[in-house]
This record gives structure tokens, sequence and C-alpha cells, in this order.
């Protein structure tokens, strides 16, 4: 894997593991329109839905990052364990 790949997973996790952290993620969730509770979708302003939609997937990507793992292969396993 290349090593600025790993950098940026190592500098998410760290970020997003401090209380205050944890706290600006969940500001994000909200903000992002992530929280089950919300839709992206605007029925009045097609731009609208695009702009929740880009930002969501900037909420889903952070958190792609920080619940990523690194395999012995050193592959990037981003699915989510069902153990």
């Amino acid at each position: 894997m290349e090593e600025k790949a790993r950098q940026i997973i190592s500098d998410a996790k760290h970020t997003f593991s401090t209380e205050h952290g944890q706290k600006f993620l969940e500001h994000l969730k909200r903000f992002c329109r992530a929280d089950i509770r919300q839709s992206c979708f605007d029925e009045v302003n097609e731009r609208k839905t695009a702009y929740n939609l880009g930002a969501n997937s900037v909420y889903r990507y952070i958190v792609m990052l920080i619940e990523s793992k690194v395999n012995d292969d050193d592959e990037i396993i981003t699915e989510p364990d069902h153990e």
C-alpha cells in the first residue's frame, strides 16, 4: 500500500479518536445529512440535492477511513467486520 494512503488512514483515526474529534464527527454527521432521519433529497431544487449528496459523501469518506483496517498483505479493508 502506498505510504501516503497509510498516513491518511492513520491521521483520520488519530484525529477522530479524541473526545473533541468524536464531538466534531457528530456535528459533521448532522451537517452532512448522514443521520438516518435526514434525507439528502430536496424536492424543489436538484442543485441542493447534489450539494447535500456531496456533503454526505465527505462524511462517509471520513467514516470509511476511521473504520478501515490494513490486512497482512498490506491491503486496505473497508468492509465492516461481521463477526
